[in-house]
């Protein structure tokens, strides 16, 4: 039978966290070799730009695997996409690992952005289906990006010890090493089957069915596995409705009684916004920005790098632990703020560069790291996942994570480039500074709390119009029980997406 109850969810978390671990791990590893001797010989001394299409390539082609899982990420289930995408990583890092030119590394790491977009659409939604205890969704979800988190700081150590190498492992062993944590990945993830959800969205009931009973670790007649299958069916059933179709037009001004595209509209601009606020731009050139910018020797700037990845690992996991302690609302408007006054001092600082406005950016900069780990990291991927509906969740979520990538990918490749300009130098970071300070009243006029919500619930803070009063909708509200065994899951065309709606969270 396998694992069951709390341990069956646990080796869900893991095989998530170790995926996501692959994510940080790329994210920086990069950060401290760029400027090693070893690094810049086999590339052949590239300039700024080509370090930027190095950097940057990563995160474009992670990109177009997100918009890959919007299109056809229902003609495979959760697992396997997460399965392929780790494959599709080690083949890329192959490649990259044993590069003597950027042109061959530029390959390889546009094979690991692919594999990335593919398990930064996925993993989420699998951790997310899996929780059967509101209590543990956010912080499962949350957990994900502290494992990516995790895996930069281990990027930035293992490159900080690499240095005192003399040869070409200083920076292909780190670039390497990849390959481990994609193994690791595939090996616990391999034994386990999909979601529920995901089965009955695709009319597989007894699988559902059976999947669910080892969740709750109780048999089907139970209530509680009773109700959770009542909720996912009555889902099902309100999105069927020919009023809660998705619409091109939708996304500008949606008039939906299901509100889908607004939800999917909030969650592409969420993220968005949070990888328009720095954090990219800080860790893949941590290094170089301590070293080059602010004026530190090259290993007090290389240890500070990875004081600053772990920095932001301890407050991702402390995030993990206070998660349902605060509304999602509450974490982001409170980060956004603090984020906000931190990044502000920190460029009135390097607009008069000097050995003690240096020391003084140093420590606005962590402090920054401090407040961004347990918000605008994690929360924003645990919110987008929460308010997608069913039907269009997985194209909902890729769609939301394409916006971090394509954000991210702007900021990497021109921000350098930027901040080398004399003409513009120090000023780069009021563009940064903008989007902290605007994402506090978006969130509060945009985004509705969902703590404390069940998946299927959610609909209920968006649902209007006849959807209200439908039976359906009295099961979410937990006035009329549905009688689900003569119910069927049937997947339903997606006519404007072209693809099946069971790709659900």
């Amino acid at each position: 039978m396998g694992l069951r109850g709390a341990n069956f969810y646990h080796n869900a978390l893991v095989a998530g966290s170790l995926g996501f671990v692959t994510f940080g791990w790329d994210a920086g590893v990069l950060g401290g070799i760029l400027l090693t001797p070893e690094f810049q010989g086999a590339m052949g001394t590239p300039g700024t730009t080509i370090i930027s299409m190095i950097a940057s390539t990563f995160l474009l082609a992670s990109w177009l695997g997100c918009i890959i899982i919007a299109v056809f990420g229902m003609m495979m289930g959760r697992r396997t996409w997460i399965i392929i995408g780790n494959v599709v990583q080690i083949f890329g890092t192959i490649i990259s690992a044993s590069s003597f030119s950027y042109g061959q590394l530029i390959a390889g790491r546009v094979f690991i952005g692919i594999g990335n977009g593919f398990l930064t659409s996925m993993i989420p939604i699998y951790v997310a289906e899996m929780a059967v205890r509101t209590s543990t969704r956010g912080k499962g979800v949350n957990a994900m990006i502290a494992a990516a988190s995790a895996g930069t700081a281990l990027a930035y150590w293992v490159d900080f010890g690499m240095v005192f190498a003399n040869s070409q492992a200083v920076w292909r062993f780190p670039v390497a090493f990849q390959i481990f944590w994609s193994l690791l990945t595939i090996g616990v993830i391999y034994p386990n089957p999909d979601t529920p959800r995901y089965y009955y969205a695709k009319n597989r009931i007894s699988e559902g069915d059976a999947l669910l009973e080892r969740l709750f670790s109780k048999p089907l007649s139970s209530a509680e596995v009773h109700h959770a299958k009542a909720n996912i069916i009555a889902t099902l059933e309100l999105e069927r409705a020919p009023t809660a179709r998705l619409r091109i037009q939708d996304f500008f001004w949606d008039r939906s009684e299901m509100q889908a595209a607004r939800r999917i509209r909030t969650g592409m601009i969420l993220i968005g916004v949070a990888y328009l606020m720095g954090i990219d731009m800080i860790f893949y050139y941590m290094t170089t920005i301590f070293q080059v910018y602010i004026g530190l020797a090259p290993l007090t700037a290389s240890g500070l790098a990875g004081a600053a990845t772990t920095v932001l690992a301890i407050s991702n996991y402390l995030g993990v632990y206070f998660m349902e302690r605060l509304g999602r609302r509450s974490w982001l408007i409170g980060g956004a703020a603090g984020q906000t006054v931190f990044l502000a001092v920190f460029t009135g600082l390097l607009s008069s560069p000097g050995p003690q406005t240096g020391a003084a950016a140093a420590a606005m900069l962590f402090c920054w790291i401090v407040v961004f780990g347990p918000t605008w990291g994690p929360v924003t991927y645990v919110y987008s996942s929460e308010i997608m509906p069913l039907r269009y969740r997985h194209l909902g979520f890729a769609l939301s994570v394409s916006c971090q990538w394509l954000m991210a990918f702007i900021t990497v490749f021109a921000g350098p480039i930027a901040i080398a300009d004399p003409r513009v130098g120090w000023k780069t970071w009021i563009w940064f500074l903008v989007f902290n300070a605007i994402a506090v009243p978006f969130v509060y006029f945009c985004c509705p709390e969902t703590r404390g919500s069940s998946l299927e619930e959610i609909d209920l803070l968006f649902i209007s119009g006849t959807l209200t009063d439908t039976d359906a909708a009295r099961t979410l509200k937990h006035e009329a029980p549905v009688e689900y065994e003569d119910v069927k899951a049937s997947p339903v065309e997606c006519e404007d997406a072209k693809v099946s709606p069971a790709e659900s969270v």
